[in-house]
């Protein structure tokens, strides 16, 4: 009988057995969590999942988590990476200028690396890209009408009403597919409004979770894939998902847990025939079924990387080595700004002010909003500036303690004022707290909950006010408390965390340390990108090195990374006890579990291989598909 180690390693080594057995862990706490759901109802702008207590999954939970806790820390985390060769970089976002400005700079720190950098993002943010040095390229979607329907449904998964269900969802879906086509051609075509432009083919897909076709696209041209983010979406014990809510009590950490699995189901089952409906005509890949669509980027250990500290955000233990945790990235313009001579007298005639502003949410009532804050001002004796924003509030003429501004960079106004309220958007929120300055948040959907729970939980500010039940008196209260000398004193010392570390920086850093180099570099000078495997040398080659010293030798475009999901045909005895304890667990067979096998990423060549051929170690073959533009050089 073989030693289990022996064993292990005749499937494809140790670490190939630990990467299923997460995966797997993963898989069956999905399926049981389905299982074990009672209703989801739609409560206070979030989802609320009510869970079967009796459920079996309640009462094996706790050995199967501390099993995955230990496996997740014996992982061991890739070491930084210095020479990585010149790439065609595409960023792909969707969100407000809030999720966008981080990209911008992030962006900017990989073009003086002599990257080509694209950030593909919707086209009203245009001007902003461009001014920093980067490439366009327009992506579908209207930010303003994307939240707008976040605000009409309360931000939730799946909307209740069915006025709707029956006039937006149809229209999200339609923009959920054009936004979808826009990140293929992103990836792949020359800017349309720039006659000029260069050819592009990406060698790097950098994304964020909304821009939906990012694994789709890095699969199609089997290139790296690596996610950034700015609210936590990979599942933990520690905390729910953002866009949920669940229920305190008993077991709470395995409803955490579960509530991303179930949230990602909800999500997919609304999108999941566009999506493979792009899969299949657009990129002429298989579709994907329930059981793998909510979950592909988890379930590959796509390397993410969220753009928020451990000083207020600590790091689950159950998130493992392909995620970093970096800090808040800004895009800073207050030294060149030149504020209005309005602006710079109110600020001089009295104590430093309240900040009030919502940024990129579009408010339902605009008018009583104004009046609200307004009378909260009055109330807590307090000055105030009122930012517009996309919702226009303060449009009303002010009272003679409060002055009313458009755009204004957070870093000059934030320092010269004492206390911010604001929505509890990712991007302010990161503001205030680097200013040091104490926040209330008044959420109004998805995760501007979740950050005013971290405020609070830090003690910078006290506890959310929720959009749908704000007062003037409540907001008042609020304003007072943030006077209180404990709130200021935890204020400045997150402050000074946050001030304290480069974000932009520590995330080139992650985003460098979990490329495939190995597998990327040319085998001959690893300066440069492999984009061709030369059959008889069995040697992957830049452009340049094949010409020189292999020119007329058989050969094959060559990528570097595979996300294709294959079936696994052995696992070790381990691994099939492991799988064994799955499917007694969530009454699953075999068939339903191993085709979540890792994905390869030890290189891909794409042609046709002869019969008997050999091939370098650690190299697959990959059918042959057109090219999409002229291959990098």
């Amino acid at each position: 009988m073989a030693e289990p180690e022996k064993e292990a390693h005749g499937f494809v080594g140790a670490a190939a057995d630990a990467f299923l057995r997460r995966r797997i862990h993963r898989q069956r706490m999905r399926t049981a969590g389905l299982r074990a759901l009672r209703e989801v109802v739609s409560q206070a702008d979030l989802m609320r999942m009510d869970f079967d207590d009796a459920a079996e999954v309640f009462g094996r939970a706790a050995p199967w988590m501390t099993s995955y806790d230990a496996e997740v820390a014996r992982t061991r985390r890739r070491r930084g990476q210095t020479r990585v060769p010149c790439l065609s970089v595409v960023m792909l976002v969707v969100g407000t200028r809030g999720d966008v400005q981080p990209f911008v700079v992030i962006g900017t720190r990989l073009a003086r690396k002599n990257h080509r950098v694209r950030l593909a993002t919707h086209a009203e943010f245009r001007p902003m890209v461009e001014s920093a040095g980067l490439e366009f390229y327009p992506l579908a979607g209207d930010p303003r009408e994307l939240v707008e329907y976040m605000i009409r449904t309360g931000g939730r998964l799946v909307p209740t009403r069915l006025d709707h269900i029956v006039e937006d969802v149809p229209r999200k879906r339609a923009v959920i597919g054009e936004i979808l086509e826009s990140t293929w051609r992103a990836c792949t075509e020359q800017d349309p409004d720039d006659p000029a432009a260069k050819p592009f083919s990406a060698e790097w897909i950098i994304a964020n979770p909304p821009s939906y076709g990012h694994i789709h696209c890095a699969e199609a041209l089997d290139v790296p894939l690596h996610m950034v983010f700015t609210m936590p979406w990979t599942a933990t014990s520690a905390f729910p998902h953002p866009m949920t809510r669940v229920p305190a009590g008993e077991h709470r950490p395995v409803r955490n847990f579960l509530s991303y699995g179930v949230a990602n189901a909800l999500m997919w089952g609304g999108v999941a025939d566009v999506v493979n409906g792009f899969r299949e005509n657009s990129l002429g890949l298989s579709s994907i079924d329930l059981a793998q669509g909510p979950s592909l980027l988890e379930d590959a250990e796509v390397p993410l990387t969220y753009l928020f500290p451990e000083s207020v955000v600590p790091r689950p233990p159950d998130w493992g080595p392909h995620i970093d945790l970096t800090n808040f990235v800004f895009l800073d313009k207050g030294q060149t700004f030149e504020p209005p001579p309005e602006l710079e007298a109110f600020l001089a005639a009295g104590k430093p002010p309240i900040y009030v502003g919502f940024g990129s949410t579009v408010v339902p009532d605009p008018a009583a909003l104004t009046r609200t804050v307004f009378q909260a001002l009055a109330n807590a004796g307090a000055r105030g500036i009122v930012s517009r924003g996309w919702g226009d509030v303060g449009h009303e003429a002010p009272p003679p303690h409060v002055h009313v501004i458009d755009d204004t960079p957070h870093d000059w106004l934030f320092p010269r004022c004492s206390v911010v309220c604001h929505h509890g958007g990712a991007g302010t929120t990161a503001a205030g707290l680097r200013a040091g300055l104490p926040t209330v948040v008044v959420p109004f959907f998805g995760d501007q909950f979740f950050w005013g729970q971290i405020v609070a939980d830090a003690g910078a500010g006290p506890p959310c006010l929720p959009a749908s039940d704000l007062t003037a008196e409540k907001l008042a209260e609020a304003f007072t408390a943030c006077m209180a000398s404990e709130i200021r004193g935890n204020a400045r010392t997150l402050g000074r965390r946050i001030r304290a570390k480069d974000g932009a920086d520590m995330t080139v850093a992650s985003l460098y340390r979990q490329l495939p180099l190995r597998a990327m570099r040319c085998a001959r000078d690893p300066g440069h990108l492999a984009t061709v495997y030369c059959d008889p040398c069995r040697l992957r080659l830049c452009q340049s090195c094949y010409h020189d010293t292999h020119d007329g030798h058989r050969s094959h475009p060559y990528r570097y990374v595979d996300w294709s999901i294959r079936p696994v045909r052995k696992v070790s005895r381990e691994l099939r006890d492991f799988v064994a304890d799955a499917v007694g667990a969530v009454r699953a067979g075999l068939g339903e579990i191993l085709p979540l096998g890792a994905p390869r990423r030890s290189g891909v060549v794409v042609g046709t291989r002869e019969r008997g051929e050999k091939t370098a170690r650690g190299v697959v073959w990959k059918a042959g598909r057109p090219e999409p533009s002229q291959p990098p050089g």
